[in-house]
This record gives structure tokens, sequence and C-alpha cells, in this order.
């Protein structure tokens, strides 16, 4: 008669077939990754505008902003003391380009929005608060200087308005090069219209302390619609 004979498993098989087993419930159990997120920072809104008894709000093509929809919109705050300015924070994430708008909401639920294009911003670390006004379209500054650095600095802009910083080094607006360009450094930023523009170059340093150019303040006389280009040497 034929005998059939169960064969053992070696202990390196045994070994195996427990490997198998406990990938097979890790796979099971553990979470799904996620996905790593944006840095998300405080953007502030400010806005200089007179009301009648109307809210004043901020709506814009992200989520964070109402994606448009009024209902949606941002509130913004005053005080009788900061009236006619209102402020709001919205925390956005870093390198976002968002199109905005301001609007107003009246007791009886009348809205009204700005009639001018829709204005931009893009997100940055150290994003000064704006310093916009009721239906008026901010004008676009062409900073290019030309400057020499050494390996780790980088170059910046600031000035006596909100939108360069007001002369804060951490809320200076950076500007950027390249290996075709160096040492030309240029950025584009908003201003506010018809303003006499106080402004100055820095150069921040790796270990964080800053270097300003020398000489008097620069100053600039901004239009009240479109470009202004400014071609600037440091000092």
């Amino acid at each position: 008669m034929l005998l059939l004979r169960h064969r053992v498993p070696s202990a390196w098989q045994s070994l195996l077939m427990l490997g198998v087993l406990l990938a097979g419930l890790l796979a099971v159990t553990a979470p799904p990754a996620q996905a790593a997120t944006a840095e998300d920072v405080s953007v502030t809104f400010r806005v200089q505008a007179t009301t009648e008894g109307e809210t004043l709000l901020l709506s814009g093509n992200a989520p964070q902003l109402g994606s448009w929809d009024p209902a949606k919109a941002v509130p913004l705050g005053t005080t009788a003391s900061s009236y006619p300015h209102w402020t709001t924070s919205v925390r956005l994430p870093v390198g976002l380009t968002v199109q905005y708008k301001y609007l107003k909401r009246s007791p009886t639920g009348v809205v009204t929005w700005e009639s001018i294009p829709n204005r931009t911003l893009t997100v940055s670390r150290n994003e000064p608060a704006n310093d916009d006004r009721w239906n008026v379209a901010p004008v676009t500054a062409a900073f290019r200087v030309t400057a020499t650095t050494t390996w780790g600095q980088n170059l910046y802009v600031s000035g006596n308005v909100a939108d360069l910083g007001a002369w804060d080094p951490a809320k200076a607006l950076p500007l950027t090069t390249g290996s075709g360009t160096y040492p030309l450094w240029d950025g584009t930023h908003q201003l506010p219209p018809h303003t006499t523009v106080e402004y100055k170059y820095l150069k921040k340093n790796p270990d964080g302390t800053i270097t300003w150019e020398n000489g008097d303040n620069r100053t600039v006389f901004t239009t009240s619609s479109g470009t202004v280009t400014l071609n600037d040497v440091w000092r």
C-alpha cells in the first residue's frame, strides 16, 4: 500500500509565510497616506471706503473668498477711530494668485460691486497689508534695479506705503533675478494711484541682517492708472 507523507515546512519557510501574513494585515489596516498641503498664511485686506449704513465685504475667485458668491463674501470691519478704513484677514496658500473685489451690501440686501477690473494678489509669506481704495484701481509698479550680491543675499524693496511694507524689512517685497539677467533684479507690485511714494532697496543677508542702500529715499509719483517702470542702480 502506498503511504502519503506530509512534508513539514522548514523554519525559513515558516518565517516567510509569517512575513507575508503580516504584510497583508498592514496593507489592510494602515491608514492611507495624506497628500502634503500648501502652507497657509494670514493675508490682511485693507480698503478705504465711505458707507451709508452698508456692510463692506470681500469676494474673489478662491473658495476662501466666497468664489464670487455675495452670500459667501468675507465681511470687513471698522471702528469709530479707524473709519473709513476697513480690514479683514483671510488664510490663503502661499504662492496662490487670487482675483478679488470689494462690495457693499445695504440694510435691505442690495449688493453693489466695485466697477473697476478685478484686483490681483499673489500670496507670499511676508505679504504686507494692502492699501486699497474703494472703486479705485491700483497702479502697477515695475521695479528694475541693477545690484550685485554675494552668495545667499537677496534683494528687496520697501517704502513709506503699506503696499511696500511701510519701511518694515520683514514686510519688504522681494525682487528676483536669474542666471540670464543677473545683476538685474525686478519685481512687479501694486501702488496706490495719485500718490507720492518713497522707497529704497535693501539686501537681506543669509544670517538675517539687513543692508540698506545709501543716499536719500527714492521718490515716484504714481499715475492714475497703468504701469510705472522704475529703472534704478543700487547705491
